[in-house]
């Protein structure tokens, strides 16, 4: 964040270091609500009690191994829900520490040894931690971060990804020419965590972000690679501008339609076919009908799809269109598609 060390700040960041895994992430509240698990006689509570000890002493003591063993052990043998809870409290508990300037020390050499360590929890843990230094160590923390963001394991690559929201959330209009640079890296893997953090960046409440975060995608709308692809239609248009910014987004979709590039016409489709009760249904079937009408089954497949989505959610206004759609020969087959995977 901008300033580490106030208090409701730190608040926020600790409500924010889950990872989003994908097109199929559930989401910030779903981990909390696993977090939230403790009531007495839960499994999470049965467990949480001696590990919290063995935590809250290996913070206290700055036993670094301690506590990577404590997170080793619990991620080997216990469930998600488990998990997912003490990481939740021991990422608490260590960014409350910040506040404290002997801490906030000992913390830094924690994050850079961490982000070195063979263990996967280790490596999170620094991902949770690097944002908050940014400002007193910035060349090194974008140099760990970028390593992170091409980590051999899955969830690592994700936290990288919450990390990047978070530095440039801190200060948008400082830093955002950061992630606009490391959208151009030759790694697909970094480019893929950059198009996940723009989820975690788009906010409805800044709606001068909307321009510069579809600026960026933009340019990546017709990349091939699987990796990036997957998770820019999907993800990135689908759960997060369209949700944030859902009139632009539109807006954008109707110059981006002119491209006959499949890849592009296909990352269309697929952000509506995951957005979630999208209110400017009209717009969004403007796009659609040229989509629809795509002779590649790669693209009027995916448009398909997303009618199916807008039925879904909208039957009484979509349904009538697309049954008119129906006289269309070039519309036909996908509309068709569309109505049965609507009706189950």
């Amino acid at each position: 964040m901008a300033n580490p060390v106030v208090t409701t700040q730190n608040r926020e960041r600790a409500q924010a270091i889950a990872p989003r895994r994908d097109g199929n992430a559930k989401g910030r509240g779903q981990t909390q609500a696993r977090a939230q698990a403790t009531v007495k006689g839960s499994p999470v509570a049965r467990i949480r009690e001696p590990i919290r000890v063995q935590i809250d002493r290996a913070v206290d003591c700055g036993d670094l191994e301690v506590l990577v063993a404590s997170l080793v052990a619990v991620a080997r043998r216990r469930s998600e829900a488990e998990v997912e809870s003490l990481k939740s409290y021991l990422f608490k508990c260590l960014l409350r520490k910040l506040t404290d300037h002997v801490e906030r020390r000992r913390l830094w050499n924690w994050t850079r040894l961490s982000a070195a360590r063979p263990e996967s929890e280790a490596r999170e843990m620094a991902c949770v931690l690097l944002d908050a230094f940014w400002k007193d160590h910035r060349k090194e923390v974008e140099r760990l971060t970028l390593n992170l963001a091409r980590d051999e394991d899955v969830d690592v690559r994700q936290y990288a990804a919450g990390t990047m929201a978070r530095i440039i959330r801190g200060n948008f209009r400082q830093r955002f020419k950061h992630l606009q640079v490391w959208s151009r890296h030759p790694d697909p893997s970094v480019r893929r965590q950059v198009i996940i953090a723009t989820v975690g960046v788009a906010d409805p409440e800044h709606p001068e972000r909307a321009k510069p975060l579809l600026d960026l995608l933009e340019p990546h709308l017709a990349d091939r690679d699987p990796y990036v692809r997957r998770n820019l239609g999907p993800f990135a248009l689908g759960q997060g501008l369209l949700r944030a910014y859902p009139d632009a987004t539109l807006a954008r979709f109707q110059q981006w339609i002119r491209s006959d590039d499949e890849i592009v016409r296909w990352n269309l489709a697929m952000g509506l076919a995951t957005a979630v009760r999208l209110s400017e249904w009209e717009a969004a079937l403007e796009v659609l009908r040229v989509l629809a009408a795509d002779n590649r089954r790669f693209v009027w497949g995916a448009a398909s799809a997303a009618l199916g989505n807008l039925v879904s959610h909208r039957a009484r206004e979509v349904a009538p269109v697309l049954r008119r759609w129906m006289s269309d020969p070039q519309l036909r087959v996908s509309v068709v598609s569309a109505l049965r995977s609507a009706q189950g």
